[in-house]
């Protein structure tokens, strides 16, 4: 889809991009035909020559490129094209003061599920870091990251996309599980639960040694990890509504 996407150009609206496809312009590679019949001259002109540079940083990868000119609720439109480098991510801490600390992180990937816990195998996290292109959460840009880059000692980050700005953009308002709610998503008894809950079963199992504890927490942070995809599919979809053609797969 993002080689379908002219909301990224400098100069064009969502409301231009939608102008362009009624016209038939629906690719880059329509730009040079058809953008003269739909902006002015000197837009068009300016389009055109951005195209170069647009082209180039597809070749190269640079997912932060684009997900820094995509309009917020349009974002996701990086996607499907780095979706093999791309990351889910959730955390949990002992608490919200700069004094605690990351306790579990969660990270889904190429459809495959990993799990980082203090104390056993945290710092692995970092190779997993490197490798990614962006990086999903849900007011990951007030909690996830700031916790992370503290935590780790990190200087520079993957591109971020934060759902929940792109969910309230689209009219899905709430926290996380108030939008799954909407949604019709549904957890078992296992799954539930909030912040509070996490930091005393994380408490609980510091205290015990219980190992139930520790596995309850990591499914609770399962489900939120996996609940991010799934409202990543659906914003996607928002995203895309007024493309009159058939859309990528996700």
């Amino acid at each position: 889809m993002l080689t379908r996407s002219f909301c990224c150009f400098n100069g064009l609206s969502v409301e231009a991009e939608a102008k362009l496809w009624r016209r038939g312009c629906m690719s880059w590679r329509h730009l040079y035909r058809d953008a003269r019949h739909v902006l002015s001259p000197a837009k068009c002109a300016s389009v055109v020559d951005q195209l170069s540079l647009f082209e180039a940083a597809l070749v190269a990868r640079s997912a932060d490129f684009f997900v820094g000119r995509l309009p917020v609720g349009h974002r996701l439109r990086v996607f499907p094209a780095f979706l093999r480098d791309a990351a889910f991510l959730d955390i949990e801490t002992t608490g919200l003061s700069r004094q605690s600390v990351v306790t579990v992180i969660g990270i889904l990937q190429n459809g495959e599920m990993q799990t980082f816990v203090r104390g056993h195998n945290l710092r692995d996290f970092i190779r997993v870091w490197q490798g990614m292109s962006v990086v999903l959460t849900f007011n990951g840009a007030c909690f996830d990251l700031p916790f992370l880059m503290r935590e780790f000692g990190l200087s520079c980050r993957p591109a971020h996309i934060d759902l929940q700005n792109e969910a309230k953009h689209l009219g899905l308002r709430g926290g996380l599980k108030e939008i799954e709610s909407k949604l019709g998503y549904q957890r078992s008894d296992a799954e539930s639960g909030n912040g509070e809950k996490a930091v005393e079963l994380w408490e609980t199992y510091e205290a015990t040694g219980d190992e139930a504890y520790l596995q309850k927490l990591i499914a609770y942070n399962t489900c939120d990890v996996r609940s991010l995809e799934l409202l990543a599919r659906h914003v996607w979809k928002l995203s895309c509504q007024n493309y009159p053609a058939p859309h990528p797969a996700f």
